[in-house]
Formats: C-alpha cells, sequence, structure tokens
C-alpha cells in the first residue's frame, strides 16, 4: 500500500511538474511581442505597417506558432495604391503568409521588430520585409 501511495505521489507530482513547465514556457513566449506603431502587444490580429498615414496593413492574423524567435502565422496584406491620390486610392488586399522576426529589447521591451510578408501563389507582387515601430 505504501508503495502504491508513494507511485501515485509521484505520479501526480510529475504530472504538476510537467504543467508547471508547460505555463513557465507558455509566460515567457507571450513576453515576446510586437510593436504596432508604437501599441506593443502578443499575437495582434493586426498590424498597421505605414504608421504615419495607415496606408498598408496586415489583417485577420492568425498565428501558427510564436516563440522566442519568431513568429508566423496567416493573414491580409492590404495596401492603398494612392492612384490618383492616396484620399481618393483604392484598397487591394492578398491573402499572405507572415513572418515577424529579429527580436529585440526596446524600451524594456522584447518585440520582434521585422515582418516578412510572402504572397503564395501571387505574381504580380513581390515578397516584401518592413520594418515594424
Amino acid at each position: 500500500m505504501r508503495r502504491l501511495l508513494a507511485i501515485t505521489a509521484i505520479g501526480t507530482l510529475l504530472l504538476g511538474l510537467g504543467v508547471a513547465m508547460s505555463v513557465v514556457a507558455q509566460a515567457a513566449t507571450d513576453k515576446v511581442k510586437v510593436s504596432n506603431c508604437g501599441e506593443v502587444s502578443a499575437k495582434p490580429t493586426g498590424i498597421v505597417l505605414a504608421c504615419a498615414d495607415a496606408n498598408s496593413a496586415l489583417e485577420t492574423l492568425k498565428w501558427t506558432t510564436w516563440n522566442a524567435n519568431s513568429a508566423k502565422g496567416t493573414g491580409v496584406y492590404s495596401y492603398n495604391d494612392c492612384e490618383p491620390t492616396c484620399v481618393a486610392g483604392h484598397f487591394h488586399r492578398y491573402q499572405v503568409d507572415v513572418a515577424l522576426l529579429n527580436p529585440k529589447t526596446v524600451k524594456g521591451a522584447k518585440v520582434f521588430t521585422k515582418a516578412r510578408v510572402t504572397f503564395p501563389g501571387i505574381t504580380d507582387q513581390t515578397n516584401k520585409t518592413f520594418k515594424l515601430s
């Protein structure tokens, strides 16, 4: 009986440690954020890429991975063609793959500083890399 209780106690302890380690790993991952025109957050659903005029952005983002080195997901790249002017221009939208890269500590927060946008199966666009601020 003592042996069974000892085995049960060890199993409970190991299970508890596994849960605790998972929580710690998740907390460390959530500490890496992204700056969205100065507003810092983790796993945003949208990122403005042109902070001055919001003429390009990533929208409806869904993250498949988010760790201390990079984040990957999918979404929509939206940009204003500014034809004939930016006020009268039209927004174009493309399905894209997104990777957030180059984490650095900025103003005390660890943030991704680059976004790489790829256009799978689209020939009229080239892959783009944006500096995030």
